[in-house]
C-alpha cells in the first residue's frame, strides 16, 4: 500500500482598502493540495495564524484560530485578525516597533493538532496600519534623526521637493518597501529531486538487491535508496520506504525478507520495519509483492544520512529481489519530508 503525505501550499495575500480609518484586519487565502499536486476540495481544516515581533522566532504578539474549509478548487479565504481570540489584541499591536512575520499553522482534518507550515515577514499590512495613528503633522521643524535603513527592495518613488523657506530643507521622500527573497537551501545529492517549498526529498532505486537464505542478521543497503540531509534547527522528519519485490522460486515454495529504515546506519528504534513473505506455488511462480514503511522521527539540528536496507528472514526458501532497479516493475523510492518546529 502506497502512503499519502497531505501537503498545503498557502497563499497570502495583503489587500488594505482606502478608507478614512484602515480596517484591523487582512485578507488570507490558500489552496490545500496532496502531494501530488492535486486540489482537496470541500476539506475541513484548522487553523492558527500568529504575529511574532522581530524575528521568524520571536515574541508571539497575536495570535488566534480559525475552523473553516476549501471550495470545490481547494481554494480556502478567511481574515486574520477576525478569528478566535488566543491572546494578544490585532487593535494594540504597535506596527512602528517592527519588523513583524506571519506564521502559518494548520490540521488538514480539521482539529487543532496543528502543523507548522512557514513564517513570512509582513511589509504592506504594517505601514498601512501604523499610518493611521501617524497623524497630521505640525509646522517645519528641525530635520530629525535618520531612522534605520529598510529592507533592500525595489527604489520607490521620489518624494515630493518640500517649498523653499527659511530653515531646514525638509525631508526626503521615503524609500518604497521591498525586500530580497532569501536564498533557497542547496539541493540534495544524488538521484531524485528536491521539493524546497515544503521540504521533501525523493530518490529512487539504481540496481536490485538479490537476498538468499539462511537468515541473517545483517541489514544489506537496498542500491539508491540513500540520502543526505542537513537541519539547520530542531525538526520532525518523516522518512517513508516504498517498492515490489520478486521471488525467483518456483513450485511450492516461498522468500521471506524484511526491511529497515536506518538513521546514521543505526535502525530507527520504533516503526520503520516492514516483514514480508512471498509465496509460489505450481501454477503461479515468480511472483511480485509490494511492500511499504515510515518512521517519524524528532531530530536536533545535525546532518543525517537515511537509508532503505533489508535482510533475509528465513531458514529457507528462494532468492527474492528487493526493489531498487531502475526498471518500473522493481523500482523503489525513499522520500523524507522535513517539518521545521
Amino acid at each position: 500500500m502506497k502512503k499519502v503525505i497531505i501537503i498545503l501550499t498557502l497563499l497570502l495575500s495583503n489587500f488594505l482598502t482606502s478608507f478614512a480609518q484602515a480596517p484591523q484586519k487582512f485578507n488570507y487565502q490558500g489552496v490545500a493540495r496532496d502531494n501530488s499536486g492535486n486540489v482537496l476540495p470541500n476539506q475541513n481544516i484548522g487553523l492558527r495564524l500568529s504575529i511574532r515581533q522581530g524575528t521568524p522566532t520571536g515574541t508571539i504578539v497575536y495570535r488566534e484560530t480559525h475552523s473553516t474549509s476549501t471550495n470545490p478548487f481547494g481554494l480556502f479565504d478567511i481574515e486574520a485578525g477576525g478569528g478566535t481570540l488566543v491572546s494578544g489584541a490585532f487593535s494594540s499591536i504597535d506596527w512602528s516597533a517592527g519588523p513583524y512575520f506571519f506564521q502559518t499553522e494548520m490540521d488538514a482534518s480539521g482539529g487543532s493538532n496543528y502543523l507548522n507550515l512557514g513564517t513570512t515577514q509582513l511589509l504592506s499590512v504594517p505601514y498601512a496600519l501604523y499610518a493611521e495613528t501617524s497623524g497630521s503633522g505640525g509646522s517645519t521643524g528641525a530635520t530629525g534623526a535618520t531612522g534605520p535603513s529598510g529592507p533592500v527592495g525595489e527604489t520607490g518613488a521620489t518624494g515630493v521637493t518640500g517649498p523653499t523657506g527659511v530653515g531646514t530643507t525638509g525631508p526626503t521622500g521615503a524609500t518604497g518597501v521591498g525586500s530580497t527573497g532569501p536564498t533557497g537551501p542547496t539541493g540534495p545529492a544524488g538521484s531524485g529531486s528536491s521539493d524546497l517549498y515544503n521540504n521533501t526529498y525523493v530518490v529512487y532505486g539504481s540496481s536490485t538487491l538479490s537476498l538468499s537464505p539462511p537468515q541473517s542478521t545483517v541489514y544489506t543497503q537496498i542500491p539508491g535508496l540513500t540520502q543526505t540531509i542537513t537541519l539547520t534547527g530542531a525538526a520532525k522528519v518523516l522518512i517513508s520506504v516504498n517498492g515490489n519485490a520478486q521471488t525467483t522460486g518456483t513450485g511450492e515454495t516461498y522468500s521471506a525478507f524484511s526491511v529497515g529504515i536506518m538513521s546514521n546506519g543505526t535502525l530507527v528504534p520504533s516503526g520503520g520495519t516492514a516483514y514480508q513473505c512471498i509465496l509460489t506455488n505450481n501454477v503461479v511462480a515468480q511472483t511480485f509483492d509490494d511492500f511499504s514503511t515510515q518512521a517519524l522521527l524528532t531530530l536536533a539540528a545535525g546532518t543525517y544520512t537515511f537509508s532503505a536496507r533489508a535482510r533475509y528472514e528465513a531458514s529457507g526458501g528462494a532468492t527474492v529481489n528487493i526493489s531498487g532497479g531502475s526498471g518500473s516493475a522493481l523500482q523503489g523510492s525513499l522520500i523524507i519530508q522535513v517539518i521545521p518546529q
